[in-house]
């Protein structure tokens, strides 16, 4: 258990280092238990091709209880995002408030701004027509942790009231710029070779993230303020640009759609109707992807061509040793003499060469000018000066099976190895000596 201690330890720091996929959003009231809701609600994210940061448009509009008017709603809004928002998309600095509100709960901020508030009527909603801007603007602070270990960053949103965000027929616009929604997935070297770096894309409503982030402790001390989603038709969409270089690898959850983008040329969308909640639910589509570049996505047409050729390279040299070892062992051509037998050292030695040795007037010299330098030479201590000269040499005979001409089929080989003792008295030869051994070759 103690060696085991600092492993788990290290297991739970990389989890809790990990960045939350999910990323969503929460709306709060100003006040305690609101009894209005969100909806309609529609949250869109654009994703472009280089994958730089990703446009978040939030359309909305609030619905009142029956008893009561729109106009009894009056208060202040304020989103909640688990993300880190670039820049404002309009000039001024943020509610000196807003960043002492935060700043007061041991946060610091680290991007201030202002954010254009926007209205879109009933009729041209899904049209691509750009939201009227309200004189009203939005303002927002970015923040982390002021201690410990930094695992992400917040985003803290205050949205002025105007009577707009209960119009019956338009929905309140805002649009905002998020980095990091976009995360890598992970995979094996082999499959980024083959397919490329795949991208993973999250978005939704109602999730406030992991617990590592700053945005829970601020969520949790105002979780009574929390606007719930109303029973109407609601919904969130990914779009990505460029659609035809854009392979999309999964879609969850399988009630989520995809279809090419009616408004924007290029663009494909995936899309997830929202359910209505009491609380706190979190409704994520996540989108599994991937940008090639060219007509077409060349890097698996190229790795599985590579592997092809390898795949016959390696089946052209094992049927070439097979071929060859075929021809070797079971074809044979037949010679019109019987081939000499080799040596380890000299020039060959003919099998009719002890005939040609005659004992008692073949000398030395005359046996060592026909075979060559002996193989072996041995000495005889006694009367006299006896010595013996040794050639040794080996050659395989193909026995045929069939013949055609003077091509036949092996049945076996056989390997004769060959001896030849020549005994010298002095200077002549007075004895010759030829063994020959044979043996089956096992091929």
């Amino acid at each position: 258990m103690r060696r085991l201690a600092p492993v788990l330890v290290c297991a739970v720091v990389v989890t809790l280092a990990t960045p939350a996929v999910g990323v969503a959003q929460v709306f709060l009231a100003s006040r305690p238990h609101p009894d209005f809701a969100i909806g309609p609600l529609f949250v869109t994210a654009a994703v472009r091709s280089d994958l730089g940061p990703v446009t978040i448009t939030v359309s909305w509009s609030l619905t009142a209880p029956a008893h009561r008017r729109a106009a009894d709603i009056k208060q202040d809004l304020f989103l909640m995002w688990p993300a880190e928002l670039v820049e404002g998309t309009t000039p001024g600095p943020a509610d000196p408030g807003l960043i002492a509100y935060v700043e007061a709960r041991g946060f610091t901020v680290t991007n201030s701004g202002r954010l254009t508030l926007g209205s879109r009527d009933r009729m041209l909603m899904g049209t691509g027509t750009p939201a009227t801007p309200l004189s009203e603007t939005a303002s927002f602070v970015t923040f982390v942790r002021k201690t410990g270990p930094q695992f992400g960053s917040g985003t803290y949103v205050k949205i002025p009231w105007t009577p707009k965000l209960a119009d019956p027929l338009a929905v309140a616009v805002l649009a905002m710029s998020y980095r990091g929604l976009i995360t890598p997935k992970p995979a094996t070297w082999f499959e980024e070779a083959f397919w490329g770096r795949k991208w993973v894309l999250a978005t939704g409503f109602g999730d406030v993230g992991s617990l590592v982030l700053p945005l829970y402790p601020l969520y949790f001390e105002h979780r009574d303020r929390v606007v719930r989603l109303a029973r109407e038709f609601s919904l969130v969409v990914a779009s990505f640009a460029d659609a035809d270089h854009l392979r999309i690898e999964s879609v969850e959850p399988p009630s989520a759609t995809r279809r090419p983008s009616r408004v924007r040329a290029g663009a494909e969308i995936v899309s997830m109707t929202l359910q209505p909640t009491e609380g706190i639910a979190p409704q994520l589509v996540k989108v599994q992807f991937s940008y090639f570049s060219g007509v077409i996505a060349w890097r698996p047409i190229l790795v599985s061509a590579l592997l092809l050729l390898l795949g016959n390279l390696a089946g052209l040299v094992i049927l070439s040793q097979n071929v060859n070892w075929f021809v070797r062992t079971r074809l044979h051509l037949k010679r019109r003499v019987e081939p000499e037998f080799a040596r380890a050292a000299g020039g060959a030695l003919p099998p009719e060469v002890a005939d040609k040795i005659v004992p008692g007037s073949t000398t030395e010299a005359e046996v060592r000018a026909l075979c060559g330098r002996p193989d072996e030479e041995g000495h005889r201590r006694g009367s006299g000066l006896r010595r013996t000269l040794i050639y040794r040499g080996m050659r395989r005979l193909a026995r045929p099976r069939l013949a055609v001409g003077r091509l036949a089929t092996v049945a076996h080989w056989e390997e004769e190895q060959h001896e030849l003792e020549v005994e010298l008295d002095g200077d002549r030869v007075t004895a010759v000596q030829s063994n020959v051994r044979r043996q089956r070759v096992k091929e």
